[in-house]
Parts: C-alpha cells; structure tokens; sequence
C-alpha cells in the first residue's frame, strides 16, 4: 500500500505541474517549482476490492486535486488541473473498481491495466 501511496503523491503533483499557466512556465524553471504542490492521500485503510473502498478514495483523490489546483488564476485552469490530476492519479492505482467510479462521475472511460 506504501507504494500505491506514494504513486498517489507523484501523480497529483504531476498534475498540479500540468495545471500551470503559461506565465509560470514562461517565468523559468524556479517559479514553476514554487507553484508544485502536493497533497497526501491516505490509501492504506482502505480495501480496493470493494465499491467502498473504491469510492471513499475517489472522494479522497477529488478533494486531493482541489487542494493542488486551487491556486489557478482562472476557473476553467483550475478544472483542466484538477481533471488531469484525478485522471493521473486513477491511472497510477490502476484498480478498476477505481476507474469505474471515475468512469461513472466524469461520463468518460479511463483505461486501467491490473497489475
């Protein structure tokens, strides 16, 4: 679980990353990584076999994404940032149990391999 955990991290913030203006990336390398944020999601009570489970850590990753993208100038950066970042992060679990809540709160199919 420690590994999914931390996969959970680096996504989010990969998707904060993606979320940035084009001022902060014309602004160089420093201002970009003083807009990187992240935000933990704990994953380790959680069972993701079961609908439950499921669901409470989408609930998780979705109020994980509004923390990482609320800082973007405009409401429409800030949707694209929190849509790529949920997106990641369901990718990065890969449980499909996870990407069917997904699925079926965002209206789009996200493709998850088991490991």
């Amino acid at each position: 679980m420690k590994t999914t955990s931390a996969r959970l991290i680096s996504t989010l913030s990969i998707g904060a990353l993606l979320g940035v203006s084009a001022t902060a990336l014309a602004a160089g390398p420093t201002a970009l990584a003083e807009r990187l944020v992240t935000q933990k999601v704990r994953v380790a009570d959680l069972d993701l076999s079961t609908a439950a489970g499921a669901d409470t850590l989408y609930n998780r990753i979705k109020g994980a994404a509004r923390v990482v993208c609320r800082d973007e100038r405009t409401y429409k950066l800030e949707f694209a940032c929190q849509a790529r970042a949920i997106d990641n992060a369901v990718i990065a679990v890969g449980s499909p149990l996870l990407a069917s809540v997904h699925g079926s709160a965002t209206g789009r199919i996200v493709e998850v391999v088991s490991r």
